[in-house]
């Protein structure tokens, strides 16, 4: 589920929905079948969602209009925790930027974001992307010394939104 585009967030209309505690969004009023007190709930893709006017919508989009911020096409949680909302961990970013710091992925097998065996070279490689591009790195012996490059490349390159893949 992406961002609705098709009109902003009022964030008028968020602040007179909602109260913002403990980092989440909770109904202050009775609407439909929304309780005053209620909470989000969590969407199959494991994000916080909020319907209003049949409308889904990320609580921590909401959360962004409720503190008066301006529409973004992406936010980021700077902790990589998606289910984390509070104001303190949301940040602007562009999708590049918001990738960079995603986390490793499930199906990594090396144990370490951006380095995978090769088995025609009998070494570790290295390929992290980098605006649109896959950037080859290195390959090394031990899985250490390729941990250390992807991580310096990480630092250098991607900067605050550096992930090593928490």
């Amino acid at each position: 589920m992406g961002k609705d585009t098709s009109k902003p967030i009022d964030s008028n209309l968020v602040r007179s929905l909602f109260d913002y505690r403990d980092g989440g969004l909770f109904w202050a009023v009775n609407k439909g079948r929304a309780k005053k007190g209620n909470g989000a709930y969590i969407s199959s893709a494991g994000y916080k969602v909020l319907k209003f006017n049949r409308i889904p919508y990320l609580e921590h989009r909401l959360i962004w209009a409720w503190h008066g911020n301006e529409d973004v096409d992406c936010l980021d949680h700077i902790n990589g925790n998606c289910l984390d909302n509070r104001i303190e961990n949301l940040r602007p970013a562009t999708q590049h930027e918001n990738m960079r710091n995603s986390r490793k992925r499930k199906d990594n097998k090396s144990g370490v974001k951006g380095v995978h065996w090769s088995n025609s070279k009998n070494r570790w490689r290295v390929v992290i992307a980098l605006n649109d591009k896959q950037n080859y790195v290195g390959s090394f012996k031990e899985l250490e010394e390729a941990k250390k490059a992807a991580d310096n490349f990480r630092t250098v390159n991607h900067k605050e939104f550096a992930n090593n893949g928490c």
